[in-house]
């Protein structure tokens, strides 16, 4: 007889998309990945191609794709947003970028990784508190050896991640964005 042991997770993600294309556009120029992997890792990748439309929305989807296959082989974070920095360079055209957001979840301790790639604020919903992981760093594409942005917190029960592309901080009053946004975050009370 062969017995097996596991440990069980002890996060479970609940996730949702909401994608909207730019006004007198069919196509969004976002894309996004929700992935669980089999060591327990959950992975959330958004990329916002420059532009918008049809070319914005390539751009973006061979981001992600690329990128959800390069963690699927094994590479790490990083290794596999440098990989796809240099396919992004490669393929450049008409000087296309996408920014890469990407939030890796361990589910056994709730450490959340992020990587960010000329990316917009993330936020992380606690109760009454609303923390912003902001990024100021280059979209992939526009240098060879990128620096990217990286940020870790402790994931608890009930916590929000709310993950969103620049079109959204754009919708909300200029100067204010970040502090508008963490306001109606902070009105969720599901």
């Amino acid at each position: 007889h062969t017995v097996h042991f596991t440990e069980k997770m002890s996060f479970q993600v609940m996730h949702g998309v909401a994608k909207v294309a730019k006004e007198k556009e069919r196509v969004s120029g976002d894309n996004y990945v929700c992935c669980q992997e089999e060591e327990g890792k959950f992975v959330l990748c958004l990329s916002d191609g420059m532009g918008s439309g049809m070319d914005a929305c390539k751009e973006s989807e061979m981001v992600v794709e690329l990128l959800e296959q390069f963690l699927e082989s094994g590479f790490s974070n990083e290794a596999a947003a440098k990989l796809v920095n240099s396919a992004v360079i490669l393929k450049r055209q008409n000087d296309m970028f996408s920014t890469m957001d990407l939030c890796t979840i361990d589910l056994y301790t709730g450490i959340c990784e992020f990587l960010k790639a000329g990316a917009a604020t993330t936020f992380i919903k606690r109760d009454q508190w609303v923390e912003a992981i902001a990024s100021t760093s280059m979209a992939l594409g526009m240098v060879d050896q990128i620096d990217f942005e990286t940020a870790s917190r402790k994931l608890y029960h009930g916590d929000f991640l709310i993950m969103v592309t620049d079109g959204v901080l754009d919708a909300l009053p200029m100067d204010k964005e970040e502090e508008t946004l963490k306001e109606m975050i902070l009105q969720i009370h599901s």
